[in-house]
């Protein structure tokens, strides 16, 4: 192809020597430019119209061919053509092979619209979700999958944790709703079968339950004995020694066994108890036991300082609440050095309404906080025996939060405290009325 400005400038040079040899030959060298000039812009115009003919898709003329400069036009859009036909096949099949990787996944893969009109699945997809192609395609999302659950979770928009619907499609099954916006065009679903997990969860707590129950006669009956033998003074000396430090293993093992029955407890049953209850004489009750705790744990110059000047009330289970409170305020007791300012509040933040206990201990890495909820985990290993904790209350207090539909956020810095929240919807917890 040549150069336009090379092209443009031999077409320039050869109509000014059409015109001077007009011009030469007739004697009118203005009636000879304006002749050419018009003759030029007619077979132009001819040409011009050849090509928008060609563009819609006619035959190519062949006066579009007798000018280098419409040839070059005309070569430059065909190379652009064949360039362009060429990206899309490659675009093709890539797409299809995209689509034949996700459709050998095990895990579904549906796509929607902005409306939650839906735009393709693959075939794992189609299968649990029951969706059938070309039938339900443009199907609005939720008038092919009724369930509550799955549009309350949708409506409230935070998608950071999966949804699990179990008895889904009133089949023996559990499928897990995993969704993520897609730019602004939409959304995209992952959809796994977890069944198996969800089973392998219940025959684990079943477990720790029927273990736990079965260990806590035996234990009972051990420890009856070992205290007898220490208040009677039955033994003295070493063996007496060895007596009490049995005595007081075996009574951390009880705890031990009544928080996993507690936290089992907490994992099965279907919810915790609607009632309304005055939430400040509760966190007196657990002020007075945090009290005799600090005590027993010769922590004398420990404070507890309740910040609580309003009225609260709460829905839900008394027990759990008294529960979670009581874990939170043991876990500063245990864990912060005597002398230590331990603060309960209530607060009402944009997010909801939210229950803190603050310290100003010793205070945890950023790099423990996000496994602190996890059973038997502890910060340092050193100190389980000294504290007498079991290693379950965060875990329990968690799942209490959750089973009343809120959160439980912990936060720390070293040396400077810790501050776990607990924030709570707003129709669980309100400010009453003096």
């Amino acid at each position: 192809m040549r150069n336009a400005g090379s092209t443009t400038v031999i077409e320039i040079t050869s109509l000014l020597l059409l015109t001077s040899a007009l011009g030469t030959i007739s004697g009118h060298f203005t009636a000879s430019a304006l002749i050419v000039s018009i003759t030029y812009l007619g077979v132009t115009l001819w040409r011009r119209n050849s090509l928008y003919r060609w563009l819609e898709g006619h035959q190519k003329n062949d006066a579009l061919l007798s000018s280098d400069l419409w040839r070059d036009i005309v070569r430059r859009i065909e190379l652009d053509r064949e360039d362009a036909k060429q990206s899309q096949i490659n675009l093709s099949e890539q797409l299809q092979n995209l689509r034949h990787a996700l459709s050998s996944l095990n895990i579904g893969i549906v796509l929607t619209d902005d409306t939650w009109a839906l735009n393709w699945w693959n075939a794992r997809g189609g299968e649990l979700l029951g969706l059938r192609h070309p039938d339900d395609l443009d199907g609005y999302l939720f008038a092919l999958l009724r369930s509550p659950a799955l549009k309350s979770y949708i409506a409230s928009r935070q998608f950071e944790d999966p949804l699990i619907v179990d008895n889904f499609r009133n089949e023996k099954k559990s499928i897990e709703f995993f969704f993520g916006p897609v730019s602004s065009s939409g959304f995209i679903i992952l959809v796994r079968d977890v069944t198996r997990f969800q089973k392998l969860n219940e025959m684990r707590s079943d477990f720790i339950a029927n273990v736990s129950h079965e260990l806590k006669t035996p234990l009972t009956v051990i420890n009856g004995y070992l205290e007898t033998l220490i208040d009677n003074g039955l033994v003295d000396g070493v063996a007496g020694k060895a007596i009490s430090n049995a005595w007081s293993q075996g009574q951390r093992m009880s705890n031990i066994i009544q928080d996993l029955m507690t936290l089992s407890q907490l994992e099965t049953s279907q919810g915790p108890d609607q009632a309304n209850f005055n939430l400040n004489g509760l966190l007196d009750q657990v002020v007075q036991q945090a009290q005799l705790l600090k005590e027993n744990l010769d922590k004398k110059q420990t404070q507890i300082n309740l910040s609580v000047a309003d009225r609260w009330d709460m829905v839900g289970s008394t027990n759990e609440i008294y529960s979670l409170l009581s874990n939170l305020l043991s876990n500063a007791i245990r864990y912060c050095p005597d002398g230590s300012s331990i603060n309960i509040s209530i607060e009402q933040t944009g997010s909801g309404p939210t229950i803190q206990v603050s310290d100003n201990g010793p205070g945890i890495a950023e790099s423990h906080l996000q496994r602190l909820t996890e059973r038997f985990y502890r910060v340092d290993t050193s100190h389980s025996s000294s504290t007498g904790g079991t290693g379950l209350g965060l875990s329990i207090a968690k799942h209490i939060v959750n089973r009343h539909g809120g959160e439980l956020i912990i936060d720390s810095e070293i040396g400077t405290g810790t501050q776990v929240k607990c924030r709570f919807p707003a129709n669980k917890l309100v400010r009453g009325t003096t």
